[in-house]
């Protein structure tokens, strides 16, 4: 095996792991101060937050359901890898919120959930921008 196989590999591995990571502290974010608060992220985010409140369907499972014609359009537009690193974004994220959507919310005041909130979810974010 070539020396830039053994790299190439092993930034594959390390962006998956940090996309994985990316999307449990994103989760943590939402099912854990935004969602029990009634407060909203933006983006699909936002719109399965709305349904899960109006239709009372799990907000992974919306996020899921949104995201199946951007798939689509991805990888015929963007190509096979950025849909692949999305899908496994996408299906993380959805996994952990319905997971963590179990458990007691951490604060039961709207204005800490929203400023707790947004600080993980903007960490996680800040991340994605540096690399």
């Amino acid at each position: 095996m070539h020396i830039e196989e053994k790299y190439n590999r092993k930034k594959i591995v390390i962006e998956i792991v940090g996309t994985i990571v990316g999307a449990f502290v994103m989760a943590i974010g939402i099912s854990l101060f935004l969602l029990p608060n009634q407060l909203s992220s933006g983006g699909i985010s936002g719109v399965a937050t709305i349904t899960y409140y109006l239709l009372n369907i799990p907000m992974g499972t919306m996020i899921l359901v949104i995201n199946i014609p951007l798939f689509l359009i991805a990888i015929y537009k963007i190509g096979k890898s950025f849909f692949l690193k999305s899908l496994i974004g996408t299906v993380s994220l959805s996994l952990f919120i319905d997971w963590l959507d179990q458990l007691e919310p951490l604060t039961k005041d709207r204005f800490l959930a929203c400023i707790y909130g947004g600080i993980i979810i903007g960490l996680r974010n800040s991340y994605y921008l540096k690399s």
